[in-house]
């Protein structure tokens, strides 16, 4: 008797960069396109540069442009204490994103002291053919 092996399906993935040394505001980082998609995970990850004892940053939170935004990363994970060097933040679960939604970071207090380039990395499957971020 054959034994069955379960398909795994890792989705896709995507990065993109952001730069911590900008003004408090909100950074579009991932825009659904063509047809909803399911993000599975979510991580950013610091370069070699500590923010934690920077004077103008307090935070940041990646979370989604709905009108009840869904959270990845909140306020208080993102908070200047975590952002050490080369700290990696993660989430991983279910949130669907629908067309032009979008998945965005927001700074609080200020930029960072110095050039602080985070490599953001999702993880997502399209709910139907064609949909991406």
């Amino acid at each position: 008797m054959a034994k069955q092996v379960a398909e795994v399906d890792m989705g896709v993935t995507v990065n993109t960069t952001i730069d911590l040394q900008q003004a408090a505001g909100t950074y579009d980082l991932f825009t659904g396109m063509v047809q909803g998609v399911v993000v599975k995970s979510l991580l950013i990850a610091l370069p070699n540069v500590n923010v934690s004892d920077d004077a103008g940053i307090t935070g940041f939170s990646i979370q989604t442009d709905d009108t009840t935004p869904q959270t990845f990363i909140s306020a208080e994970d993102g908070m200047k204490s975590n952002l050490t060097a080369e700290a990696q933040l993660a989430w991983i679960g279910a949130i669907a994103i629908k067309v032009g939604k979008k998945i965005q970071l927001t700074i609080y207090g200020g930029p960072a002291d110095a050039a602080t380039v985070c490599d953001v990395t999702v993880e997502y499957k399209a709910k139907v053919n064609g949909g991406y971020l």
